[in-house]
Parts: structure tokens; C-alpha cells; sequence
């Protein structure tokens, strides 16, 4: 398995017409014998998709059986199965891993469980807790995510036996973290406390990497439960799309993340640029997002609020986080501590992104959490409050003025059409990230990128 920081590899070849359907097995059978050469399995795929939609569902669990490499097409049959194939093929790869099954694919299918619906282990937490602590035949990279589904009962048994022995390679280690990824506020603080005694720089990692912050000597979250994602009009997801090969495009024309399934929940404004100026460089910001009322998106603002930074400066002429405080209208403007008294001029120009307006609209619960190796360019990780899709390992940055950590409030990823036609990316192609002062009313923005 990969570490999380990294997206599956792309297979580049050119890929043969397939002119008729083939059957689950089919697929399997072709691919076995062909691999990525002379053949299109995802192509397939997305034929038996359109065709029987069920019959993802029968491709996966075929799948389970099969030593396959580089089977991305499996993790797109995963993708955009309905909810009632994907909650059947999670449940029976579970109750193989529990018969004692060890495969790659076992493991990946389990993974994307603990991703997308973790209450599948919730028949036997005690089991999920010896694969992950053994390390075979389970989830591997994504284990943690699945205990924010464990149950009161559970977690208040677990909490009360705490081992301890919280050493490396511990079960009792394993137990405690556990607790800790379980957005149960009671049981994350008391397994924290246990883990970390004397809390330190490290233990701190620890607590942002279950998403939440030490405060007054008690614990508070740094992200919200549920995302809201961004929905682009037809010609924005056009450009978004022109670049992309052809199963890409087709994946992402049905994939939830992208389409609006119901009445989008408010309207956005998104590129373009403000009057406001850049701290270093002294040009326009560039907008990343304007929104009329917060709150709909949960964030703690009396006004409308302009997100914004400087594309030409963050990440290349900053040092970590650019932070703007927000005046009475909720217009950003740099921070004292990031403007310069004579401008920096940027190695590189960049335009801002393409003024349009946007939707924000709420996927199925499936999409609340989303991981960005896991991805890998077929779902959409733009998208309003939730849990963050880290690159790289979690990194909430200070308030500048009350250095308190800030709360995450958005995400853009990478292929963001720009005003003069070209797409936006975040270093080699990351994502960034927004968060969010309300008792100072400042924005901080960073990216991360492989």
C-alpha cells in the first residue's frame, strides 16, 4: 500500500477500443492475462457501469480472489458503485478478513471502508482492533479513519481499560489511538492524556492529526463533521476538464462528488481579484472563494467573508501560512506581520483564477470524509468545512494574533481553471488549505504538494 502523501501511478498507454461489453469476469480474465498492454479494462469498467450498474459490485468481490497490480480500475469500480453495491461488497471483504482471507485487494477494499462507510466494522470492533494491530489482512494506511465510527459503548469500554504499557507495538498503544481518532471528545482527550503525560511538541502532532487543539485544559475541534463541496457551472467544469484523459472525464461526469444530485445548499463566488493588495508583493489578491452567509458552510462570521491570498507569493515568497485579517465587511487585508513596506517582486506572475459562480451542495454521507492519495483525480476535493484531505501530515497553523490554532474552513485542489486560461496548481499539483480566526477574524492560507 501507498503512504497517504502519494497518488496511485497512472498507467500511460493507448488504450484499444472495446466494442463490446464485457462481463465482470471478463474484465478480470483479460486483465490478468494483458494488464495495462493492448488492453482498456477501465474503459470496461465504465462500459459496465453504464450497462448493469450492479455488476460493480460482482467485479469487486471477483476481485478479492486475484492477485492484481495497478487494478486502478477496481478503485473506480469502488468509486462509483450505488450505495447499497458498495455497503455489500465492504460487508462481504469483512466478513472474508474476519474468515481469516489475506490479499492486496482485501486490503484495499477495506481501506476505502474506513474511508467511506467505517460502521461496517462496528460488528466486531474488537477484530478491527487485532488486524490493525497486527498489520495483516486489514486496512492498512486508512486503519485510523474507521474509529470516528466506534460506539459509545465501545469507546467507554475501551477507555476504561486502557493499558499502561502505551509503548511502540503495543495493543495497548494501537487501543489508545484508537481512542484518540474516535471524534469522541471525552474518549480523545482521556486516550491523549494516556499516550502523552507530558504533553510536548509531538504530542501536539498527535492531537492535530485527530483534528483538534489543547485549549483552557480541555480539547476543541479544528474541523467540522460535514463537507460542503463546490459545484461548478458546465463551462468551468469544461476547462476543469480539458486536459483530463478521456476515462477521467468520464469517471468524474459520474462521480457524486462532482454533480449536484440535490438543491445546492448557497451560491459562491469564486476567482478574480480584490482591491485589496498582497503583503510582499504589494499586487491585487486573488480571490479563492466569497460567501454571503458563513454560517450556511459553518463558519463563525457576522459578515459575508472574501477568501483570498496572493497565488503569486504563497508558498514561493512566504514562509508557511499568508494571513489576512478581515474588516468590518469581511474584505481580507494582509496581516501587519506579512506587509512589507517595499514590494518583493514574485519569481512568477500568476493570473487569478476564472471569475464564475459556484455551488456549494452537500454529497452523500459516503464523501463526508475523503483522502487525497485515494483520489487520485477521479473525486472532486474541493469543498466547504469537513475533515481535511492532508497531502501531507496535518498542519493547522497559529492564529498570528491569539495563537490559538485556527479552525479549517476550506480546501481547493489542483486544475482550478485561471482567467487566462491556463489551471492553477498548488505546487506540483496539491491542494490548499483555508482556516479560519473567528474571535480575531483572520484567514490563513497554506498548500502541500508531494
Amino acid at each position: 500500500m501507498q503512504s497517504p502523501c502519494m497518488q496511485r501511478p497512472l498507467v500511460q498507454t493507448q488504450f484499444m477500443q472495446t466494442p463490446l461489453m464485457q462481463t465482470a469476469t471478463d474484465i478480470l480474465d483479460t486483465f490478468e492475462r494483458l494488464g495495462w498492454k493492448a488492453n482498456d479494462p477501465m474503459a470496461q469498467t465504465l462500459q459496465l457501469r453504464a450497462h448493469d450498474p450492479k455488476a460493480l459490485g460482482d467485479l469487486v468481490v471477483q476481485a478479492l480472489d486475484r492477485n492484481l497490480k495497478h487494478a486502478t480500475f477496481i478503485d473506480a469500480a469502488l468509486d462509483l458503485m450505488d450505495d447499497d453495491s458498495y455497503l455489500a461488497t465492504v460487508n462481504a471483504a469483512w466478513r472474508r478478513a474476519l474468515q481469516g482471507a489475506r490479499s492486496d485487494m482485501l486490503c484495499e477494499v477495506l481501506d476505502s471502508a474506513a474511508l467511506q462507510y467505517p460502521d461496517v466494522f462496528a460488528s466486531d470492533w474488537n477484530a478491527y482492533l487485532h488486524a490493525v494491530h497486527a498489520g495483516e489482512g486489514g486496512p492498512e494506511y486508512l486503519a485510523d479513519q474507521a474509529w470516528r465510527a466506534l460506539d459509545a459503548t465501545t469507546s467507554a469500554d475501551w477507555c476504561a481499560t486502557l493499558e499502561d504499557d502505551v509503548s511502540d507495538g503495543t495493543l495497548g498503544r494501537t487501543r489508545a489511538i484508537a481512542l484518540l481518532r474516535s471524534r469522541r471528545p471525552q474518549a480523545v482527550q482521556q486516550a491523549w492524556s494516556h499516550l502523552f503525560p507530558t504533553p510536548d511538541a509531538l504530542a501536539q502532532t498527535w492531537l492535530h492529526l485527530a483534528g483538534y487543539a489543547s485549549h483552557d485544559g480541555g480539547i476543541r475541534a479544528l474541523h467540522s463533521e460535514r463537507p460542503l463541496h463546490i459545484g461548478f457551472s458546465a463551462s468551468h467544469r469544461k476547462l476543469i476538464l480539458a486536459d483530463q484523459p478521456a476515462w477521467r472525464r468520464d469517471v468524474q461526469k459520474a462521480h457524486p462528488t462532482w454533480n449536484a444530485s440535490a438543491t445546492p445548499v448557497t451560491q459562491a463566488r469564486m476567482g478574480g481579484q480584490l482591491a485589496s493588495t498582497c503583503g510582499h508583493c504589494h499586487a491585487p489578491l486573488h480571490r479563492l472563494l466569497a460567501l454571503v452567509d458563513p454560517a450556511v458552510a459553518s463558519i463563525e462570521s457576522a459578515t459575508p467573508l472574501d477568501f483570498a491570498t496572493c497565488l503569486s507569493c504563497q508558498g514561493w515568497q512566504s514562509d508557511g501560512a499568508m494571513f489576512y485579517r478581515h474588516d468590518a465587511e469581511g474584505a481580507p487585508h494582509a496581516h501587519p506581520s506579512q506587509r512589507q513596506e517595499a514590494p518583493s517582486p514574485p519569481d512568477y506572475v500568476a493570473e487569478p483564477l476564472l471569475d464564475a459562480d459556484v455551488q456549494l451542495f452537500t454529497a452523500p454521507s459516503r464523501w463526508a470524509w475523503q483522502d487525497w492519495g485515494q483520489s487520485n483525480g477521479r473525486q472532486n476535493l474541493s469543498r466547504m468545512g469537513g475533515a481535511p484531505s492532508w497531502v501531507q501530515s496535518a498542519d493547522y497553523p497559529a492564529c498570528p494574533d491569539c495563537q490559538q490554532d485556527m479552525h479549517f474552513v476550506m480546501q481547493l485542489d489542483s486544475g482550478l481553471p485561471q482567467a487566462d486560461g491556463g489551471q492553477w496548481l498548488w505546487g506540483s499539483g496539491g491542494c490548499n488549505y483555508t482556516f479560519w480566526c473567528a474571535g480575531c477574524r483572520v484567514s490563513g492560507h497554506l498548500w502541500q504538494c508531494t
